[in-house]
């Protein structure tokens, strides 16, 4: 006949084992004592004879798959490579690394992090890959964002569209209101136009150019400063260097300077009152109503009067000189 013996082989300090459900548990106190949790979720606790240390625990009847018990004075040192699903969890501090040099997380989906920073290392990297999803870096509460793309970078504020947006698909990076969602300002530029320029409140949909354009296109190569797109008083200055032109402009169309270098050509004034310097033919033409001379205290104003008759044909310089009038009979030689 066969016997059980129900003792135990004490070789160093395990003097007794117990099992039974967590709630039948016996009190600590007798040391080295083993205590074996036989329902749900299991585990394996020592008495140290002032309290009961669970060393070990397992997911539903299987292998033991974890040690539980450690605390922060306790180090661990981890080599290798972490292979399968990993996760580290320590509360609101999902992830928590130190003393690193570059971090680097390859994701597909959204990656949410925050308050992340070193100040203790130098030159630290934090390197994203991301396949065609956003990344958002901020606080999600005021919505203070970057927004990363696979080709772009941009920043948000309070659900507007503002601050910088950097398209690398379309070589266009602006800094200001880039989604017209404030003031309407900001400065663009267009790499792959080969241009930048400034853009205002008075053009709300925030695309043409104003106030300053810059070209630098082979086939257009200009600088345009002022009001060049009518929005106020078109008060302008355009320097076009590949039409060889130097112009402005007023409220009334092209006025003051219009200098046409390729043809020697150059204009000062505007409508019935200009000179006309044509450097090419040696020419320089005046056009007005009234020529005005003044000096001190002689005031000088003149004007060609045509008093021709049949058999007597003539001209005349009509004068004014301090208020009295004049006239010079021109001859035809």
């Amino acid at each position: 006949m066969f016997d059980v013996d129900f003792h135990i082989l004490n070789q160093k300090a395990t003097p007794a084992i117990y099992a039974d459900t967590l709630a039948n548990r016996p009190n600590f106190g007798f040391a080295g004592r083993i205590f074996i949790n036989t329902a749900s979720p299991y585990g394996v606790y020592r008495d140290t004879g002032s309290a009961w240390v669970q060393i070990a625990s397992n997911g539903g009847g299987g292998g033991s798959t974890g040690v539980n018990g450690l605390n922060g004075t306790t180090n661990i040192g981890l080599g290798g490579t972490l292979t399968g699903f990993t996760q580290i969890s320590g509360g609101t501090n999902d992830l928590r690394l130190n003393n690193y040099n570059t971090l680097t997380i390859e994701q597909t989906n959204n990656i949410d992090i925050k308050s992340f920073f070193s100040s203790s290392v130098i030159y630290g990297r934090l390197n994203i890959t991301t396949s065609n999803t956003n990344l958002f870096f901020g606080d999600s509460t005021t919505n203070t964002l970057i927004n990363l793309t696979s080709a772009r970078i941009k920043t948000q504020y309070g659900n507007g569209e503002v601050g910088l947006d950097l398209n690398f698909s379309n070589g266009k990076y602006v800094l200001g209101d880039y989604g017209n969602d404030a003031k309407y300002n900001s400065f663009v530029v267009d790499d792959l136009n080969d241009r930048f320029y400034f853009t205002t409140s008075y053009n709300q949909a925030n695309t043409d150019q104003d106030l300053f354009y810059v070209s630098n296109n082979p086939s257009a190569r200009f600088v345009k400063l002022g009001d060049f797109n009518s929005y106020t008083n078109d008060t302008y200055l355009i320097i076009d260097d590949t039409a060889n032109t130097l112009i402005t402009s007023g409220i009334n169309g092209i006025a003051g300077l219009n200098f046409d270098f390729s043809n020697e050509l150059y204009e000062l004034g505007a409508n019935n009152a200009k000179v006309i310097c044509d450097n090419s033919n040696d020419e320089i033409d005046i056009t007005a109503l009234n020529i005005v001379l003044s000096t001190t205290p002689a005031i000088l104003t003149a004007t060609i009067t045509n008093t021709a008759t049949a058999s007597i044909p003539s001209n005349y310089l009509s004068i004014q000189i301090n208020g009295n009038n004049y006239k010079i009979l021109l001859l035809n030689p």
